[in-house]
């Protein structure tokens, strides 16, 4: 009946599959990792790699409790926290060399924090600064490194290219295995002792971002995530939450890729546009897990979303300063670099090129008067070093003048999503009660403890605590006989 039989089955061989396993193992279970795609990492090799440090804390609980916006509970947020402080020792012990660093900014401004994202909230003095894994990579590629070579270390089995699709029961003992397809040919595993849920949210699943965040997304991050663990959990019963709470950036998407490609401005001399041509948030005072925010707006008489897509719109100044795009992190870091000063890009026809505004406006299908009129005021502020209307920081007030003029689509673009079943502080998966599912694990961004106001650094450091709290909990049920 069962093709494998091992005490614990994770599904999902990222940052916190790897955690949950790595943890099981040394405390004595036999493990074995389903992973959907033909090799691991999931988001956590795309990712910045950021784990985060705390000063305070009972100060760091609070501040959780704040940004999750009581969605959370005090349970689960010092779950996290007490765990979550070991990350760095822990990870010191696995080989990595831990050192400052993580967050990302440009052109002067705040697109990545080292401290608390929101610093006016409750207990956000007990955050402490940003580390990382030391690497080549300077990222989560250098995390998800040390993750994998103390996998191979350990001679757990991973079966790659395994779609898990359906939780086995029995009687009344709970989970107790998985079925999954491998190619065409399905495969059945035991789980004598219980099954980990780490197989991330559903960034590639445009139905579900219709149904549970209300608009049209691009992913930035791994392709196998695609909802599966949530389906899986509903079907035992489990509760969702967090369903509309996403990172996600500005990003570009291209006929070319299915992937979206993440923005980034090297240099202030740029603003956004609604497709109406009007400016419509501060460019340079919004961190990037939240740029879905703004794109979020709906024109209620008419029921348009004017901002999804905006528009990014520079000149030849801010062009030739350096890329507008990242891509030595996220999918499109696997096949495609974004040229130095954008010039690949302008010939692809991704970005387009005018030599007056007018015939920019006319080449993204928008009124010409429109546009014309909002960089003239734009200029008149970087002019006069003030932004009356959006409050714009004065030094990154530089004029858009000197032509060609560029624009290019902006999409909201999702590092990841946090929804899926709701854990406890145990990590153990919830039905609608609140009872634990007898067996079922779940760690990382699937049903992720962050809501919508993401604080950066958050989800790598969940994925490697949870990690550790489902693998030692799972590892303490009774085995079935």
């Amino acid at each position: 009946m069962w093709d494998h039989e091992v005490d614990i089955a994770v599904i999902g061989f990222g940052g916190a599959g790897a955690s949950a396993a790595i943890t099981a193992f040394d405390a004595g279970a036999k493990v074995i990792i389903l992973e959907k795609n033909s090799s691991g990492g999931g988001n956590t090799q795309y990712s910045g790699g950021s784990i985060r440090t705390y000063l305070d804390v009972e100060k760091a609980v609070t501040f959780i409790e704040s940004v999750c916006e009581g969605t959370t509970g005090r349970d689960v947020a010092e779950s996290f926290v007490n765990e979550s402080s070991n990350n760095r020792d822990w990870v010191a012990g696995l080989g990595g060399e831990i050192i400052a660093g993580g967050g990302l900014g440009g052109a002067g401004f705040p697109m990545g924090l080292p401290g608390a994202a929101f610093p006016f909230l409750p207990g956000a003095d007990g955050i402490g600064p940003r580390v990382r894994v030391r690497g080549a990579g300077e990222g989560g590629i250098d995390l998800w490194g040390v993750l994998l070579r103390n996998i191979e270390k350990r001679k757990i089995p991973v079966l790659f290219s395994t779609a898990a699709m359906q939780l086995e029961t029995e009687k009344s003992y709970g989970v107790a295995g998985v079925v999954a397809l491998q190619g065409e040919k399905e495969t059945r595993i035991r789980a004598r002792r219980a099954v980990i849920l780490t197989c991330g949210g559903f960034e590639y699943n445009s139905s579900m971002h219709l149904n549970y965040l209300g608009q049209k997304y691009f992913a930035l991050g791994n392709p196998g995530n695609t909802g599966d663990g949530i389906r899986m959990a509903c079907q035992l019963g489990a509760d969702l939450w967090h369903m509309s709470g996403v990172a996600a950036n500005f990003g570009y998407k291209v006929p070319e890729f299915e992937c979206a490609i993440r923005h980034f401005m090297p240099y202030a001399g740029f603003i956004y546009v609604d497709q109406n041509g009007r400016r419509f948030m501060d460019e340079t005072g919004t961190d990037m897990h939240a740029m879905w925010a703004p794109s979020s707006y709906i024109e209620m008489k008419t029921l348009q979303r004017t901002r999804n897509p905006c528009y990014l719109i520079f000149d030849e100044d801010t062009r030739t300063r350096g890329a507008i795009a990242r891509t030595e992190r996220g999918k499109v870091s696997d096949f495609y670099q974004w040229s130095s000063d954008n010039s690949a890009e302008i010939q692809k026809g991704w970005i387009k090129a005018a030599d007056n505004i007018a015939a920019l406006a006319s080449e993204i299908g928008m009124r010409p008067d429109y546009l014309q009129s909002t960089i003239s005021q734009y200029n008149v502020n970087c002019i006069g070093g003030y932004d009356a209307e959006l409050g714009r920081s004065t030094n990154t007030l530089i004029p858009i003048a000197r032509s060609p003029y560029y624009a290019i689509a902006l999409w909201p673009s999702l590092y990841n999503t946090q929804g899926g079943p709701k854990r406890n502080g145990k990590a153990q998966v919830l039905d609608v009660w609140g009872n634990p599912i007898k067996r079922l694990y779940s760690a990382g961004e699937l049903g992720s403890l962050w809501h919508r106001n993401y604080p950066g650094g958050g989800n790598v450091s969940e994925a490697l605590a949870f990690g550790r709290i489902a693998g030692r909990n799972a590892v303490a049920e009774t085995p079935l006989s």
